[in-house]
C-alpha cells in the first residue's frame, strides 16, 4: 500500500502524465459535450411535436397526456426490434446508459419508457419522477412516472399508453389507484396485464448503494423530512447522463489545469516544496530577479 501511494504521489507530480491526463479529460469533456449536444436536440424535437398538438383549450392534464401518447407511439414498435443477446449499441448504452438509447431502441422495457417520458415531461418544466410499483410482493416489477402538474402528482403508464381519471374528472394520482383499484382497473386499456394493481410504490432503491445508500436516506430524513426522502428519484435527478458527465469532467479538468498550473509555478520559480502558493509569495518571488537586475 505504501508503496502504491508513493508511486501515485510521483505520478501526481509529473508533468509528462498530467498533461497526457489533461489531454484525455478535455477529449472526454468534448465527447460528453457532442453527445449532450445531440440528445437535447433529439428531446427538444419530440417536445416541438407535442406543442403542435396542443390548443388554446388544454390543460396542465392534458399536456402531459399527450406527452404521454407521444412517448408511446414512439416506443412501442421498437422494443420487439431490439431484442436478442446480440445486442451492442457501444458506450452509450453500457457504460453511460442514455436516454437516447432508451428512445431508440426501447430495450428496457418500461424502464426505458419510464426515462424517456420523464425526460420528454422534463422539457415542459414539471417536476416528474419514475414511480417503481410493487406487484407480486416485489417492488420495481413495473415503472410509472409521476408528474406533478401544480396541485398534486398524476399518474401516466407509458407502456401500455395508460392514465386514470378520478370521479372529479381530473387525473388520478398513485395513491388514488392504490386505494380504489376496483374503480379505476375498469379505465385500463386493452392489453394491460392486470398483475399491475398498484399494490405499493417506491421511488429510490437505497439498498443499491451499498454503506453509502442508507446513510443518504438517513441524511434527507434528518434535513428535508421523510416525505421528501420517501419521494426522491434519482433516476430523475441523473436523468440527463452527458450533461452530468459533462460537468464531472468539466470539475476535474478545472482541478487538473490547477494542479499544472501549481507544478509550472515550483519549477519556474524554484520554490521550496514547503512553500505555499498564495499571491503574497508570488509577487515576492516574481519580483526577486527585478531586484537583483536593479
Amino acid at each position: 500500500m505504501k508503496q502504491a501511494y508513493l508511486f501515485s504521489k510521483r505520478l501526481w507530480k509529473n508533468l509528462h502524465f498530467l498533461m497526457f491526463l489533461n489531454g484525455f479529460i478535455l477529449a472526454s469533456c468534448i465527447y460528453f459535450f457532442v453527445q449532450s449536444k445531440y440528445e437535447n436536440g433529439l428531446f427538444s424535437e419530440i417536445h416541438s411535436d407535442i406543442e403542435n398538438k396542443l390548443g388554446p383549450n388544454d390543460t396542465d392534464d392534458s399536456v402531459v397526456v399527450k406527452a404521454l401518447h407521444v412517448c408511446h407511439d414512439l416506443m412501442s414498435n421498437r422494443v420487439y426490434s431490439f431484442t436478442g443477446p446480440s445486442k451492442d449499441f457501444g458506450p452509450a448504452a453500457g457504460i453511460f446508459r442514455s436516454a437516447q438509447v432508451d428512445l431508440m431502441t426501447s430495450e428496457g422495457a418500461c424502464g426505458s419508457f419510464s426515462e424517456v417520458l420523464a425526460r420528454i415531461i422534463k422539457t415542459f418544466h414539471y417536476p416528474v419522477r419514475i414511480a417503481q410499483m410493487k406487484a407480486g410482493g416485489l417492488f420495481a416489477a413495473h415503472n410509472v412516472v409521476e408528474v406533478y402538474t401544480g396541485t398534486h402528482w398524476v399518474l401516466l403508464d407509458p407502456v401500455f399508453n395508460a392514465y386514470f381519471v378520478d370521479r372529479n374528472n381530473h387525473l388520478a394520482s398513485f395513491n388514488d389507484v392504490h386505494q380504489d383499484w376496483a374503480y379505476y382497473s375498469k379505465q385500463v386499456p386493452p392489453g394491460y396485464d392486470m398483475k399491475y394493481r398498484y399494490e405499493d410504490v417506491r421511488y429510490t432503491n437505497w439498498s443499491k448503494f451499498p454503506l453509502v445508500g442508507g446513510a443518504m436516506e438517513k441524511l434527507l430524513v434528518l434535513t428535508a423530512g421523510k416525505e421528501y426522502a420517501d419521494g426522491i428519484s434519482l433516476r430523475v435527478v441523473f436523468i440527463d447522463t452527458w450533461g452530468i458527465y459533462l460537468q464531472i469532467a468539466l470539475l476535474l479538468e478545472s482541478l487538473l489545469i490547477l494542479a499544472v498550473i501549481r507544478i509550472v509555478i515550483r519549477r519556474r520559480l524554484s520554490l521550496h516544496p514547503n512553500t505555499r502558493i498564495t499571491v503574497k509569495n508570488l509577487t515576492k518571488y516574481l519580483k526577486l530577479p527585478t531586484e537583483a537586475s536593479s
